[in-house]
């Protein structure tokens, strides 16, 4: 959890400087707000913020496992790579939810898009720092 802390944590960050809305879990809550069904706007954002975290929890399971398994080493370049990886996915995702809902919100996804590939970088390298920090620790 500590690579989507820290994800989420860089685009508010990057939203409130540019005055912008990268921040992913509103953006998700706002997707679903948009769908034709009755949610309040306190359970479309919850949703998001579920949504947004089990997505993170799954990619982090996906990358212990690669180290675990000795495939690839724990480090800020396997972080970066696998964080870059996650973002082209992340990437293809968000275009087809856009693409696909019926009433989008608007959004320059260009720009949107850019900062998601820089914010999935964070994610790899915190989840690779995390991986390595913990792999420090004796185990009982």
């Amino acid at each position: 959890m500590t690579g989507t802390s820290a994800m989420t944590l860089f685009s508010y960050l990057v939203s409130r400087s540019e005055n912008r809305n990268y921040r992913e879990p509103e953006v998700l809550g706002e997707l679903i707000n948009r769908f034709p069904i009755n949610f309040s706007k306190t359970q479309t954002q919850i949703a998001g913020w579920v949504a947004h975290y089990a997505t993170g929890v799954g990619f982090e399971v996906l990358y212990s496992q690669l180290w675990k398994q000795k495939k690839i080493k724990p480090s800020l370049a396997s972080g970066a790579l696998l964080g870059a990886a996650s973002g082209v996915a992340g990437i293809l995702v968000w275009k087809a939810a856009f693409k696909a809902h019926p009433n989008p919100q608007p959004k320059n996804l260009k720009k949107y898009f850019g900062h998601l590939m820089l914010a999935h970088v964070v994610f790899g390298v915190f989840s690779a720092l995390t991986y390595k920090s913990q792999k420090c620790i004796p185990q009982k």
